[in-house]
């Protein structure tokens, strides 16, 4: 951590000049991390008892002989203080430099830092506290994610107040974006609690795995095709091939190799017909028309390859959606766009920041996505893209693009080029347009349908051509479209009974055959997850019906761990109430109820759960839940106030 000690000489003895020069500079959020490294520093030296008090110093005057005379000790452990003083002085920034500028002792200066800021103060924890309900994923990495929280847990557990194990499960779990719900999900299911290195690595591997995704290119709706023979486009000052041209260097260096051994062995080339151009003899993938990156020379940037014509008759088909350049902006944050067609994938953006423009007003974000951009040998994906209505030009930020892809961008006086950063290959070539930097790109492959018939359907008979989609989505697109549907049909939903019928899954449940004579006999339980966090930060609410007397309990929690402790303050409640004893309780498989088993069997209770996958049995529980939640809504109440209403 830090080098060797300068020796100072002295006449009679030496004195060690602590080199601290490696030492995290104290400021007001980092105490723990700097007292660890300056008492494990001084520790090495031997010199620890200068700041912690372990040896008290030497007496400052020798006696002898009713004489007194300065201890030669105590001078020399006074300027061993004061070098340590200095040194401990450089560690700290100068703003905290004036808080101990009083002291006259290491000793001092140490318990008055201590004083200052691992003092556990009402403000500091709610503030860390605070922190750890708002701390999400976002943009970070799991490894920045998960080391946030590690961070504030360990200062709570500084100040005196230490999280939970479980509940430090539960916030790591509870940021992150639902890309990683089968994480969430897997770990929420296990009995017993992961640690949070266990939980960590699985995370880690979720995320390698997001990372390795690429988006597969959108493919043109089409239907009821009159599909006949091919004509290949033939560019301008290009010569003409035959009927039998092929192209050459089609595949990447794996695929010729497999494409080798084949015609070397007996094995015999594909007899099947292709399903784009109707031919025998090879497949989609070998078709000339398929739309492949072109690959060449290691320092050639060659053009991106055009679709083909086809004539078609009596076809569902599609006009090409307008498409504008994107231009290459060193100063943009994040790649911007206002065509949410350009994206390959998008959702919806909940939060409330704006883009911020040169006269200092805001354009509002609508959704977030990806794009991925070809190539001459790989394509290039642009994350966290913003689609901005208001936005006139669509930008790429070069530095998202280069980290993203591992690329670099030379800019020259009339074009700019991409270069792959390890070996230094171009990828692509533009040019200047207008005194602006301009990306290649092929015309958009989105676009907006129509059908060439005029006849009015049924929105029902959409829902069966179209796939049966819900009734919300299949009004998108026809209005989206502009689909020739009767107006009536697509203001009412109709019933489909395929759909129906697809969606029934199990049998009826026979009549329960549980039967009751005393209150308390048979309590079911229940934890239910609101997804509206109310005014007083509860998200979960404990259930408790007496199947008796049809008696429910609501308590709201904040997180699940608190079902064991609520329920053990339920059962001292109701048994002194009813003067009698709970004797089973039905409940799920959740981990809040396995939790208790522990506690039921010392008290005498019995444990019963119903069957996985099947709440049906713990059927007495909804309607209470129900009840309650459809009287707040009908009298328009804020959901907010949830917890007030159902209390009232």
């Amino acid at each position: 951590m830090a080098g060797a000690a300068e020796t100072i000489a002295d006449t009679t003895q030496s004195l060690l000049h602590v080199n601290v020069s490696n030492i995290t500079k104290l400021t007001s959020t980092n105490y723990l991390t700097w007292s660890v490294q300056v008492h494990a520093l001084l520790d090495g030296y031997d010199l620890a008892s200068h700041i912690d008090g372990s040896t008290l110093p030497p007496s400052q005057t020798i006696t002898t002989a009713e004489v007194s005379t300065p201890n030669p000790a105590y001078t020399k452990w006074k300027r061993q203080d004061r070098l340590i003083f200095s040194a401990l002085l450089g560690t700290l920034t100068p703003s905290i430099q004036t808080v101990v500028t009083k002291s006259t002792s290491s000793k001092e200066m140490w318990d008055t830092v201590a004083a200052t800021y691992a003092k556990p103060s009402r403000g500091h924890i709610q503030q860390l506290k605070h922190q750890l309900k708002q701390f999400n994923k976002g943009d970070k990495t799991i490894d920045e994610y998960v080391q946030g929280l590690q961070t504030r847990f360990d200062q709570l557990a500084l100040l005196g107040k230490p999280v939970e194990h479980e509940d430090q499960i539960e916030f790591i779990l509870e940021g992150l974006p639902d890309e990683y719900k089968s994480v969430v999900e897997q770990i929420e299911g296990r009995d017993l609690s992961p640690s949070i290195t266990e939980v960590h690595e699985k995370l880690l591997t979720k995320e390698a795995k997001l990372m390795a995704q690429t988006p597969s290119p959108a493919t043109p709706i089409t239907a009821n095709v009159a599909t006949g023979p091919t004509r290949r486009f033939q560019p301008r000052n290009q010569p003409r091939h035959n009927q039998n041209w092929q192209p050459q260097n089609n595949y990447n260096r794996q695929q010729s190799r497999q494409d080798n051994n084949t015609n070397n062995g007996t094995t015999r080339g594909y007899q099947g017909k292709c399903q784009l151009c109707g031919v025998f003899g090879h497949s989609a993938r070998r078709c000339p028309q398929f739309p492949q990156n072109q690959s060449g020379p290691s320092n050639a940037i060659l053009p991106t390859p055009t679709r083909p014509w086809q004539p078609q008759a009596h076809v569902a088909t599609a006009s090409a959606h307008p498409s504008h350049a994107w231009l290459m902006d060193t100063g943009a944050t994040h790649h911007m766009t206002s065509d949410l067609h350009n994206m390959s994938h998008q959702q919806p953006y909940t939060g409330n920041d704006a883009v911020l423009i040169g006269d200092g007003s805001g354009l509002s974000i609508s959704h977030t996505g990806s794009i991925s951009l070809p190539s001459s040998s790989r394509s290039l994906l642009l994350n966290h893209v913003l689609c901005v209505p208001h936005i006139r030009k669509n930008l790429i930020s070069v530095y998202r693009l280069c980290n993203a892809n591992k690329v670099s961008v030379e800019f020259f006086p009339a074009h700019f080029q991409v270069k792959d950063l390890n070996s230094g290959i171009p990828l692509l070539q533009g040019n200047t347009k207008d005194e602006l930097y301009e990306w290649p790109v092929a015309p958009s492959t989105f676009q907006s349908f129509f059908a060439s018939t005029t006849q009015k359907l049924s929105s029902i008979d959409w829902h069966h051509r179209l796939g049966h989609p819900s009734f919300a989505i299949l009004k998108n697109i026809v209005s989206r479209f502009s689909l020739p549907c009767t107006p009536s049909s697509v203001t009412q939903p109709s019933l489909c009974s395929d759909c129906a019928i697809n969606k029934s899954h199990k049998l009826p449940f026979a009549q329960t055959s549980i039967v009751s004579s005393r209150p308390l006999e048979y309590i079911f339980s229940d934890v239910w997850s609101s997804p509206i966090l109310s005014i007083d930060k509860y998200k979960y609410y404990l259930v408790l019906v007496d199947h008796f007397t049809r008696y429910t309990w609501f308590y709201p929690l904040r997180l699940k761990s608190q079902v064991r402790e609520t329920f053990i303050a339920f059962k001292e409640l109701v048994e002194n109430r009813f003067n009698t004893r709970i004797g089973t309780l039905y409940s799920d498989n959740g981990g809040e109820f396995v939790a208790l088993r522990a506690f039921l069997t010392s008290s005498g209770i019995s444990h019963f759960t119903s069957p996985p996958h099947t709440p049906e049995h713990n059927g007495i529980l909804p309607s209470p839940c129900i009840n309650n939640v459809c009287n707040i809504l009908t009298f328009d109440i804020e959901n907010t106030f949830l917890t007030k209403e159902i209390s009232c």
